[in-house]
C-alpha cells in the first residue's frame, strides 16, 4: 500500500493515506473525512452517496470506499467545539451527516501539501488552524463547554489505564452516576466507556510512535492484552492496528504539541 502519515495531537488526530478496501467506522470522536483525489463513496444510516468532505458525529457507524484514492481523516476534539465550527460551514445531508464544506478547496490543498512535502506534526497543525479546527483564540458561536465533562475527560486522560467506576467519576463532579452518563453522552456523543477506549487507542499510538512494541503500548494504555487492543481498533476504525501504526519507510507516525493550554 502507498505511504501514509498519522499525526497525533492532544485533542485531535489526522490520518493521511489510503484505504486498502471499503471499511466501516464507528469512531469514538466526531470525524471529518476527505477524498483528497476524488469523491469517497459513503453509506451513512442506510443512505448511499458521494462526497469530497464529510462531517459525522461521534459514535455513528458509516462505511467509506475511497476506490483506491488518497484520503484524509481527522478525528476532532471530544467536547464538540470543532464539530460545531464545521457544522455551520457545511450542508446537512438527510443521513444526519454534513458535506461540502465552504472551506473545502483550502482544506484539500493544505492536506495534499502536508502529505506531498512530508511536513512535521507541528508544521501541519499550524497550517490547519481555522481550516480543520478553530484556532484557540477563535470564537465558535454557540459553543458552551460543560466544565464537569471537561473534568471527567481530564481524569481519564491523566490515568488512561485506570478503570474508574461511573460512580467514582460522578462523585468528582457532584452528579449521580445515571445523570453523569446522560450528560457525558449529550456533550460528547458517546458513553464514558467508549471514550476511555478511544483515548487508550490514542495513548497506544503515541507510545508506538516512540518505539514501544504493540504489546507494551497496549498494556500501558489499559488494554488487557494486544488482542483486546486489536479488537477495539478494528471495531472503531475498521482496520487492524498494523494498517495505521506499522513502522516502515513508508508509514510515519508523528506526535505534535498542539496549542498551549489545550
Amino acid at each position: 500500500m502507498p505511504p501514509s502519515t498519522l499525526y497525533l495531537w492532544r485533542l485531535r488526530t489526522l490520518y493521511v493515506g489510503y484505504l486498502e478496501r471499503r471499511i466501516t467506522f464507528s469512531a469514538g470522536a466526531h470525524t471529518l473525512l476527505f477524498g483528497l483525489e476524488d469523491d469517497v463513496l459513503l453509506e451513512v444510516n442506510g443512505e448511499t452517496f458521494r462526497a469530497r468532505t464529510l462531517l459525522l458525529p461521534a459514535g455513528i457507524s458509516f462505511s467509506a470506499d475511497s476506490q483506491g484514492k488518497q484520503i484524509g481523516c481527522c478525528f476532532l476534539d471530544p467536547l464538540g467545539r470543532d464539530y460545531l465550527f464545521h457544522q455551520r460551514l457545511m450542508q446537512r445531508h438527510e443521513s444526519g451527516s454534513y458535506f461540502a464544506s465552504a472551506l473545502q478547496d483550502k482544506q484539500l490543498s493544505v492536506l495534499t501539501q502536508a502529505y506531498r512535502d512530508s511536513l512535521e506534526a507541528d508544521q501541519v497543525y499550524a497550517l490547519l488552524a481555522d481550516l480543520l479546527f478553530p484556532a484557540a483564540d477563535t470564537t465558535v458561536e454557540g459553543f458552551m463547554p460543560d466544565a464537569r465533562i471537561a473534568r471527567i475527560i481530564e481524569l481519564i486522560r491523566s490515568d488512561p489505564a485506570q478503570n474508574y467506576s461511573n460512580e467514582d467519576l460522578a462523585r468528582q463532579v457532584g452528579l449521580s452516576g445515571a445523570r453523569l452518563q446522560r450528560v457525558f453522552k449529550e456533550a460528547t456523543g458517546i458513553p464514558i466507556r467508549r471514550y476511555r477506549l478511544w483515548h487508550r487507542l490514542f495513548v497506544t499510538s503515541t507510545m508506538m510512535s516512540t518505539g514501544s512494541s504493540l504489546t507494551d503500548a497496549a498494556l500501558t494504555a489499559g488494554f488487557s492484552d494486544s488482542s483486546h487492543l486489536s479488537h477495539v481498533f478494528q471495531s472503531m476504525l475498521g482496520m487492524p492496528p498494523s494498517a495505521m501504526l506499522s513502522h516502515s519507510r513508508q508509514n510515519r507516525v508523528l506526535v505534535g504539541a498542539g496549542e498551549p493550554g489545550e
